[in-house]
């Protein structure tokens, strides 16, 4: 959606599906073979089956206009409306139907901290017995109600009302993972999984932010009321993209989330201002319209620059100082590998540690010049790998390795790094 108008991709041309519309923002499910869209504006949802869009006929018990209505979810074979501006949400009289009569059912009643509905998932739960789906209802208060049951009209059931920080102020600001909910808050990004089992601390020790919890914190004071803010899981899984208004002339950073290994970094000056995924790879549109799919080993052509620093380690003393005499970093690319490495010490600020550039030649054969048995053919397990150790002569208590590295033809990977030090006592 861009400029009051929806698009479709195939290729490189886009062609126009549906004009009118108050602007290019919209939030979507999928749901019984349709895409139904809900406007950000003045515009009544309307369903897109694949070639055609058509403008949807919604009634609402409380005479509530349609077009007012802004959030969407699908839950148990059924559709589930709101405005964002009261405490109702609407859901449809039968099943596997997205238009027609639609049913307000009032939360106010059960919520005791106020605040309108923000948001709206489906959190999968292990019951005892299976895993049971419950309907999570959050509002702007940072309270969240959870319901069990498949129709509102005749048999949910509160499971409870728990307390979270309060949710930042965006539709998008939550997602899926796994059976679990993530959603971005003032005080990190948290699971909802954890609500059920802790108070309102508790869930900030449990973010799964809390390694990077004063850089959201910063960031979510600084642009939490900005729109932008999105949760996206990449289709593959192993990236969860935490995007937000930077409030600079780059627009949009993102916070990324490895679940495997469960690493934080940070992605800057890529232009998403909302993402999705297609036939397996991911896009993301900017603001002037353009929009981008995010594959390869290039950024647009040039170069991705990666600054990495580890942890500050101790050696299992904390009470001695070291004297770091080298290090040894492994590295895996496909090629020789070009980077810049520097060691510090004592806590000094990543941005303070100095890094010279070195080139590591890789153990890949090189025809008529490498002997047996000492180097790896191109095609085979650990070839690209690369040891070397640098002498760095450092004095302290302890040490961590950043490393820079730039390239658009091909994947690194940091392995491992290895110190020498001499070990000393108490200063």
């Amino acid at each position: 959606g861009s400029d009051g108008t929806l698009y479709q991709i195939d290729s490189g041309t886009a062609v126009s599906k549906k004009t009118g519309l108050a602007n290019g923002r919209a939030e979507s499910i999928e749901f019984n073979n349709n895409t139904i869209f809900v406007p950000s504006g003045a515009n009544v949802p309307f369903s897109w089956n694949g070639s055609s869009a058509s403008d949807l006929s919604i009634t609402l018990s409380d005479s509530v206009n349609a077009n007012t209505l802004t959030g969407v979810h699908a839950h148990k074979n059924r559709v589930y409306y709101w405005t964002g501006d009261s405490q109702n949400f609407y859901h449809s009289a039968t099943v596997d139907t997205f238009q027609g009569n639609f049913t307000k059912f009032p939360v106010g009643l059960v919520g005791t901290f106020g605040g309108n509905i923000i948001m709206i998932n489906t959190l999968t739960i292990d019951g005892g017995e299976g895993v049971d789906d419950l309907l999570c209802i959050i509002m702007t208060s940072g309270e969240v109600l959870l319901y069990s049951g498949s129709n509102p009209s005749s048999d949910f059931a509160l499971v409870g009302t728990f307390r979270i920080a309060e949710p930042i102020n965006e539709k998008r600001a939550i997602a899926k993972l796994g059976g679990d909910v993530i959603v971005m808050t003032k005080e990190g990004y948290l699971p909802l999984s954890q609500v059920v089992r802790q108070d309102i601390v508790g869930n900030k020790a449990a973010a799964i932010s809390e390694k990077i919890r004063g850089t959201v914190i910063s960031q979510v004071k600084a642009t939490g009321t900005s729109t932008g803010w999105q949760i996206f899981v990449s289709p593959d899984g192993d990236k969860v993209y935490f995007n937000y208004p930077t409030g600079e002339p780059d627009p949009f950073n993102q916070h990324v989330f490895n679940p495997i290994i469960r690493a934080w970094c940070v992605f800057e000056n890529i232009p998403a201002h909302v993402s999705g995924q297609f036939n397996g790879d991911t896009f993301f549109g900017s603001a002037s319209g353009v929009v981008f799919k995010v594959t390869g080993d290039a950024d647009n052509g040039e170069n991705i620059v990666g600054d990495l620093a580890t942890a500050y380690n101790y050696f299992g003393d904390r009470g001695g100082v070291k004297r770091f005499s080298s290090v040894q970093p492994m590295l895996e690319g496909e090629t020789d590998v070009v980077f810049s490495f520097g060691v510090g010490v004592d806590q000094a600020p990543v941005a303070a540690i100095d890094v010279s550039p070195v080139t590591f030649q890789s153990n890949l054969a090189a025809w008529d010049t490498a002997t047996y048995d000492d180097f790896f053919w191109a095609d085979t397990t650990g070839a690209g790998v690369t040891k070397r150790r640098k002498a760095v002569n450092r004095l302290g208590y302890s040490s961590a390795l950043r490393i820079k590295v730039a390239t658009s033809t091909q994947t690194i990977s940091f392995i491992s790094a290895h110190y020498t030090f001499a070990p000393g006592g108490p200063l």
